[in-house]
């Protein structure tokens, strides 16, 4: 690729912090834009412009932590920020705003959604909450106790001859199986134990949200009824809650 020019823009405060295609949250510092040369096989001009994020890592330490006073600090980043160089900034997604740095489940789903779909071999809820809290990103979730889980499929054009995948209303708290990834190519045979477990994996994850979660499942799927069985039955066994 023939750079013909690059110009940084930098962003205004309040600034947004950004997740990454795999995961990866930033705060956005700017953009760094190149115009590379495009010129075609039969020597037609043309140029091509990509866009990068210029990021800082920056976390939060927590007011129990540090007193009353939120204190921000970038950690292993230069003064003026890095480019992402192998990351356009349209395979970003925004998260929140830097000085309000919360996140209600709703966006929470569709970027959850997002990140499974396209990572779900290295996509852990756990891990991706964790992150969260670690940038003191508060998680705004329904506060009821008891969370009725309907599991329904979804099938999109990209994973349709692999399986499908396993999801509950998009609206609710949001559990997502990659039913592929426990199937054989043809869909017929079926790991039901690993899915439970990676039901039970999700479900922990939500515990660190709110520890007095309860989940209840069902569906109208008659394939899913033996699961749905074990995890009304079995799940709460598996997750470890705290000594009321």
């Amino acid at each position: 690729m023939k750079i013909i020019n690059s110009h940084y823009i930098p962003l205004p405060e309040p600034r947004w912090l950004i997740v990454d295609p795999k995961g990866s949250i930033y705060e956005q510092l700017g953009t760094m834009t190149i115009v590379a040369d495009a010129t075609k096989e039969k020597g037609e001009g043309g140029i091509t412009t990509y866009a990068h994020p210029v990021v800082a890592h920056t976390a939060i330490d927590t007011p129990e932590e540090k007193g009353d006073t939120l204190q921000i600090y970038t950690m292993l980043t230069p003064a003026n920020g890095m480019v992402l160089d192998d990351v356009l900034l349209n395979d970003c997604t925004p998260l929140c705003l830097s000085k309000h740095r919360s996140l209600n489940y709703l966006r929470f789903n569709a970027l959850y959604f997002k990140l499974t779909r396209t990572h779900y071999e290295d996509f852990y809820l756990e891990d991706f909450i964790e992150d969260l809290k670690f940038y003191a990103i508060k998680l705004i979730f329904p506060e009821k106790e008891l969370q009725e889980i309907h599991i329904t499929t979804f099938s999109d054009k990209e994973h349709a001859e692999r399986g499908s995948l396993l999801i509950n209303d998009l609206t609710e708290i949001l559990f997502m199986v990659p039913f592929w990834a426990y199937a054989d190519k043809e869909g017929v045979h079926i790991k039901w134990d690993e899915i439970f477990m990676e039901y039970v994996n999700q479900a922990r994850a939500y515990l660190k949200i709110n520890p007095n979660y309860r989940f209840h499942f069902s569906s109208s799927l008659e394939i899913l009824e033996p699961l749905i069985d074990k995890l009304n039955n079995e799940l709460n066994d598996y997750l470890e809650r705290k000594e009321e």
